[in-house]
């Protein structure tokens, strides 16, 4: 499935222009120009965000997607950027209102490449192969003026209500693999809302992880909303075919790489998906939840 936002963004990243997304400003240019041809403990750090990236170069990018604009609409106007490319293997992009401290923190990513080998359950063209991906170590976005409230409850993680731009955010980031080249982008969803939400983008490398999210969606979102499942999750009130259920992440990825692409439409892998669905059974466990539910603010009730 696509998002509502990939046909329009895909259509301006193909506008963008390698010296628009890479030009660095004249104090800059000699660092950025050594780190393309020097690579020695005593180099300074490179400005450019993942290798590729400058950070004037990612301002423009998100100023052509649209995304200072949205925020604008929503009512914040004196944005800062930062763009951080300290550590070579964590790299981070964040925006602040008013102010650039942690009570202004709009948003805030952490990526950085990293290198997966799948071994399915099946014979695959992918099985012990090496992919190099984009790897979301941290994502936050966040509105800090909004509340809470019965159509927009907490989540398990949200210090404030989010701000609706997660769509958009996954196809920026999307189209950034597609332009460095990688075979994807790579999440490992912290809380089962999270899975939940980005599952019509991102599919589990494993299929029977695909299957468990799929089963707690059959057993717990027909008389619990999302936000009372994660909760429940997340305060060890579900039990896993009669066993105490703990949420552990595990890689879900967008494909862009053929074959990761082929393997992840394939007959097998869906085959593989629907007979792990039908092992796995969850429940509510009421009187653990009832209990623990008043240890939360803002608890939502499950029936």
């Amino acid at each position: 499935m696509t998002s509502k936002y990939r046909k329009n963004l895909q259509k301006i990243s193909k506008r963008l222009t390698t010296h628009q997304l890479r030009r660095l400003p004249e104090k800059d240019l000699e660092l950025g120009y050594n780190n393309l041809f020097m690579r020695d403990e005593k180099q300074p750090v490179s400005p450019y965000f993942l290798g590729y990236y400058s950070p004037e170069g990612v301002r423009y990018a998100l100023e052509s997607y649209g995304f200072f604009e949205t925020l604008h609409k929503i009512g914040y106007k004196d944005l800062d950027l930062v763009v951080d490319t300290q550590d070579p293997y964590r790299q981070r992009i964040a925006v602040y209102y008013d102010h650039k401290d942690p009570q202004h923190l709009l948003g805030e990513v952490v990526v950085k490449k990293k290198h997966i080998t799948p071994y399915p359950p099946f014979p695959s063209l992918i099985y012990g192969r090496n992919f190099e991906v984009i790897s979301i170590e941290w994502l936050c976005m966040q509105n800090p003026l909004a509340n809470f409230n019965p159509d927009k409850p907490r989540l398990p993680g949200q210090k404030y209500p989010g701000l609706g731009m997660g769509a958009m955010i996954m196809e920026i980031l999307v189209i950034m693999c597609g332009r460095l080249r990688t075979a994807g982008l790579l999440n490992v969803p912290e809380h089962f809302h999270n899975a939940q939400m980005y599952s019509g983008q991102f599919m589990y490398l494993d299929p029977d992880e695909e299957a468990r999210r799929l089963a707690i969606a059959r057993d717990l979102l027909g008389h619990c909303t999302l936000s009372q499942a994660s909760w429940a999750i997340d305060l060890g009130c579900v039990r896993e075919n009669d066993k105490a259920f703990k949420w552990h992440g595990s890689d879900q990825i967008i494909a862009l790489d053929r074959d990761l692409k082929e393997y992840i439409q394939s007959k097998d892998y869906k085959r593989q998906v629907k007979e792990q669905t039908k092992n796995f059974h969850y429940v509510l466990d009421q009187a653990t939840w009832a209990q623990k539910a008043s240890e939360i603010e803002d608890a939502p009730t499950c029936p």
